[in-house]
């Protein structure tokens, strides 16, 4: 359940015009499995002393799923700007607590086009050219690029052992509720190329620099949903409309 969140979450430059710079913030999401509370996510991005950024998602089940799924699966990017370009420098993936943990590090070297890839088991060095993202930060360039009002776009993402392409449609606008209120967004899906069962559907906010406020995937007849419930950084005084207020003004 948790490794699902950790990839839905994961959905995400590249224009003549300069994309908004997006402020450090932390957002907490609440998780439910076919309705039912679930555990919890926290996507934290940070800006270091040296300048480089850091973009951090810790994900654990909560409640009686915490019985069946003790694992807390963190993920962590560290990314910088090149040419107005998200640029990853390390990604670091762990799984602990469960019956099996895992750990993978990339390392990637721009210089010579490489990426090398630790698994604490087998290391290997992937090809990679100029764009590829990593499985995290990826979301952040699709949060700049929605900003430039970009409707498909499609991200070439160092996985393991290859480079996968994930495409990325814009479906249209929907006004969702959230435990924080009722906010505009746009919905955008995941286009996979062979038809499965699988299906991902992401929500992101214009008025808080189109961060994703509600993500669904589908699979194997279970539904994982997020929503954000708590942020700091980035201001959402006015993004909201109250719970009250917004049934109030559903009112005849």
């Amino acid at each position: 359940m948790l490794r699902l969140f950790g990839y839905i979450l994961l959905f995400c430059l590249g224009n003549t015009a300069l994309a908004a710079d997006i402020p450090d913030f932390s957002a907490n999401y609440l998780v439910k499995l076919n309705g039912i509370q679930a555990g919890e996510l926290k996507r934290t991005l940070e800006t270091q002393e040296n300048g480089l950024r850091k973009f951090n998602s810790v994900s654990q089940a909560k409640g009686v799923f915490s019985f069946f799924k003790p694992d807390v699966i963190e993920e962590t990017s560290v990314w910088k700007l090149v040419e107005d370009r998200v640029t990853p420098q390390r990604y670091r993936y762990q799984r602990t607590g469960g019956k099996k943990d895992k750990f993978l590090q990339m390392q990637f070297n721009w210089r010579e086009k490489q990426v090398s890839i630790d698994d604490r088991e087998h290391p290997w060095e992937l090809d990679i050219k100029t764009g590829v993202l990593d499985k995290l930060v990826y979301q952040i360039s699709l949060m700049r690029d929605l900003s430039q009002g970009v409707k498909q776009v499609d991200y070439l993402i160092a996985d393991g052992g290859r480079l996968k392409t994930y495409e990325i449609k814009v479906l249209g606008q929907e006004t969702i509720t959230t435990p924080m209120g009722q906010i505009d967004t746009i919905k955008l899906t995941r286009h996979r190329e062979k038809p499965n069962d699988r299906e991902t559907t992401l929500w992101c906010a214009p008025a808080l620099n189109y961060l994703p406020v509600k993500l669904e995937h589908v699979e194997d007849e279970a539904v994982f949903t997020a929503l954000l419930r708590r942020l700091q950084g980035i201001d959402a005084e006015q993004a909201f409309t109250p719970l009250q207020s917004a049934k109030a003004l559903e009112q005849p």
